[in-house]
């Protein structure tokens, strides 16, 4: 019997696309249904063992109209470490369908291995939203 090679073998994994260089901008970190409710903050594990710059903060689907709420990203929790993104009012929010997008207020290099989401300002009524961190993969490849 003939040996027969099937092919090369797949694997899924966090990011939809395979990437083959560092310097694509890609999903760094996310944190789903934050509290905006409430001053505190959401873990965000960072996706990617390395070295990382963070280039954006995006945030989707509100589960109401967003009018007071505001957030901002470190790299500690409580406010604490370096300041990735400060605090952004998210206002535009005004339907789960509405993405506001936020350049990072700092684009240094964060070895750690999770952000924080703080919610920095409370909505005042019960409310979440999907908050996605996008940026460059600093780790070298071979």
């Amino acid at each position: 019997m003939a040996n027969i090679n099937p092919g090369a073998a797949q694997t899924t994994t966090n990011h939809p696309i395979q990437l083959s260089s560092n310097q694509a901008i890609r999903l760094i970190a996310s944190a789903q249904s934050v509290n905006l409710n409430s001053v505190g903050d959401t873990l965000a594990q960072i996706l990617v063992a390395g070295r990382v710059s963070v280039a954006y903060v995006l945030l989707t689907n509100a589960s109401i109209s967003l009018t007071t709420a505001q957030i901002a990203v470190y790299t500690l929790p409580a406010a604490g470490g370096t300041g990735v993104l400060t605090a952004t009012s998210l206002s535009g929010a005004t339907t789960a369908a509405k993405v506001i997008n936020s350049a990072a207020s700092s684009t240094d290099a964060i070895t750690g291995l999770n952000l924080y989401v703080r919610n920095t300002t409370a909505q005042g009524a019960a409310a979440t939203a999907d908050v996605f961190i996008y940026g460059y993969d600093l780790t070298f490849l071979p």
